[in-house]
């Protein structure tokens, strides 16, 4: 299970970016499975995955494509992870 506790700064993130904009999907559901709650944004493509706690699309879609990071979609609360270095991105 990945620790909630890992945060690195931005510019410590050889996979964040600050120069490009980030990706949007206007999507309500996995791209997947069609769930419509806990729902995670690619920041690359804009592929729309269910989180973890579910069938975790956005991990395998992170697998598959090597797009590291990922935020909530459509959701109250802002954060960016990165799978490639296992951490939130201050």
């Amino acid at each position: 299970m990945l620790s909630p506790m890992n945060h690195i700064a931005r510019d410590a993130c050889p996979h964040f970016d600050a120069s490009r904009p980030p990706a949007v999907s206007s999507a309500r559901a996995c791209g997947d499975c069609g769930l419509e709650r806990n729902l995670r944004l690619c920041l690359t493509c804009g592929y729309v995955g269910c989180c973890e706690s579910e069938s975790a699309h956005d991990t395998a879609h992170y697998q598959k494509t090597g797009h590291a990071l990922i935020t909530p979609h459509q959701a109250k609360t802002a954060w960016v992870w990165c799978y490639a270095c296992n951490a939130y991105v201050d």
